[in-house]
Formats: C-alpha cells, structure tokens, sequence
C-alpha cells in the first residue's frame, strides 16, 4: 500500500513539474491545477500546492511574488528580472544585465545584509495593453487640443 502512494505522489509531482516547464507565463497555483487536473482528475488543489512547494524546495522551480496578486511559479531557475503590466497583470521575462551588475551583494554584507537572490520588477504597460490604449484613444491635432484649463476657462 505504501509503495503505491509513493508512486501516486511521484506521478503527480510529475505531472505539476511537466504542466509549469516551458511556460513562460508565469501561472498562478489554480492554473496549473486546471491544467494537471485534465490528466488526473482525482487530484486536488491541495496537492498541486504541495507539489510546487516541493518542487520550489528541491530547486527545479521558483515562487515568484506580485504586489497583490500572490504567487506565481516560474520553471526558470536562473537569476533574471521581470516586466509586470499593471493593466493585465502579464508578466513577461527580462534579462538585463546593467540593472543586475548595480546590485553588489559586497557593499551589502559590508552593511550586515546576507543576500539570497533579487528579482527586479519593472512596472508599466505591456505592448498589448499600449496599442489597445492608442487606438482607443482619439486623435486631436495642434491647437484645437483642449486642456483641462482651456476647458475650465469656457465654462
């Protein structure tokens, strides 16, 4: 009996490492739970979470934590920084290596800091959400823009 919950356990450890490798998404804990859920029904959410714990504690994955929006995983392990858009919370990779070489983790333990790891997080709009935003946007021309106090002035 044992035997088999140790397998069970190991295919589904599987199955959570297999549906979050190559996605550069960056899912939340119920997306990956959707996706292992198609292939083993009888799992829980509960489990997928233990899974990733494992997963992020064995090194294979990390958690990546969003202002607000808990966690998400990411199965790619090596240091690098991110891109978040705050209209549609996409959240895409970035490999900048000037912004990396400022943190000096020297100066910091000079200063009694033991760093770990970073993870730099750039704020904005996506290119999505930025060409939604222009084409909805009206186009107006020269002087007959009007400005809040041009407005205010007319009334």
């Amino acid at each position: 009996m044992r035997r088999a919950a140790r397998r069970r356990r190991t295919r589904q450890l599987e199955q959570v490492f297999e549906a979050l490798k190559g996605d550069h998404t960056h899912p939340f804990a119920h997306e990956i739970y959707r996706r292992v859920h198609q292939r083993l029904p009888r799992i829980s959410l509960a489990t997928v979470y233990r899974n990733l714990h494992s997963l992020v504690e064995e090194g294979k994955i990390r958690t990546l934590l969003l202002d607000g929006q808990g966690a998400r995983y990411d199965p790619e392990t090596r240091e690098y920084d991110h891109f978040v858009c705050e209209r549609c919370g996409r959240v895409d990779d970035l490999f900048l290596r000037r912004a990396r070489r400022r943190i000096d983790p020297i100066s910091l333990a000079k200063r009694g800091y033991v760093v770990t790891t970073h993870n730099l997080m750039v704020h904005g709009m996506c290119q999505g959400c930025a060409a939604r935003r222009r084409l909805s946007r009206p186009r107006v021309r020269g002087t007959q823009a009007l400005t809040r106090a041009s407005v205010w002035r007319q009334q």
